[in-house]
């Protein structure tokens, strides 16, 4: 049973909940501002020196579960962590991520999927063990810009691992050339909710292209809330007839962007 609306995994996992903003990606936070709702503002878990939130032994258990299920459907299940955390986070919990590996290594149907904003922290943070990396482990770094975002890759590509993939969401600006060299997958997006800045058609497009030439596979994961075309805001209209302030869903906009050709579809070659 899939455990998350985020269109390209089908869990989500964090070690511990918490994170201090390191670059413009993080400027409007979906996890800061979900962890001030259930934490009715009294407490918070961002920023420099805040604490990280533990979390129960139950939650510990849920991925071995998600497993045995995998396992019995013969399928192999994607595990984003984290959503409300970076992995990499100087401030993160250590206990935690020793317990993080230790976990993934006793689910090995389910791929996960390591993102983080900072990528020079990764080798320090890797287990002893990691060698060529782990089969089932998916190593990424967000891009969202090019002045934080294109660094990263340059970092990432030189640490082993049997999959790396990019989360370039949100996608801020036009991302020029891109060295896509031993890289696997790529996700591209819009930014949405509170304040989301404009996301411009063609940037998708250039970068999709360039996947082409590299043979990455890219995901067009949404278009936010502000997609853009020639310099004017685009309006999509989602299946319940209304306007969609997330157009997450390809069959919500691409009837309304014809010139969006099939190979712009969302698309992952299964990497085994």
């Amino acid at each position: 049973m899939k455990n998350t609306e985020i269109n390209w995994s089908t869990h989500t996992f964090n070690p511990w909940h918490g994170c201090t903003q390191v670059s413009p990606g993080c400027t409007h936070c979906y996890a800061k501002r979900q962890d001030a709702r259930k934490q009715h503002d009294t407490v918070t878990h961002w920023g420099k020196g805040a604490p990280r939130m533990r979390l129960l032994d139950s939650y510990w258990r849920q991925p071995l579960a998600w497993d045995r299920a995998a396992a019995r459907a013969g399928e192999r299940h994607r595990v984003f962590c984290a959503s409300m955390a970076d992995w990499c986070d100087d401030e993160g919990l250590a206990d935690e991520r020793d317990q993080l590996f230790e976990l993934i290594r006793m689910t090995p149907h389910l791929d996960w999927l390591l993102l983080t904003k900072r990528a020079d922290s990764i080798e320090k943070y890797l287990p002893d063990d990691w060698g060529n990396g782990y089969p089932n482990v998916w190593l990424g770094v967000t891009v969202e810009d090019r002045k934080h975002g294109l660094p990263r890759i340059d970092v990432l590509r030189k640490i082993p691992a049997v999959v790396r993939f990019l989360s370039i969401e949100p996608l801020l600006e036009d991302l020029g050339e891109i060295d896509l060299t031993e890289i696997h997958w790529v996700i591209i997006g819009g930014e949405s909710g509170p304040g989301a800045r404009p996301f411009d058609i063609q940037w998708a497009k250039s970068i999709i292209d360039q996947c082409s030439q590299f043979g990455a596979a890219p995901w067009m994961k949404q278009l936010g809330a502000k997609p853009v075309e020639s310099g004017m805001q685009i309006k999509i209209i989602g299946q319940n007839g209304r306007l969609s302030g997330h157009a997450d869903k390809p069959n919500e906009w691409l009837d309304h962007l014809g010139h969006l050709n099939m190979r712009y579809l969302p698309c992952l070659n299964l990497i085994s």
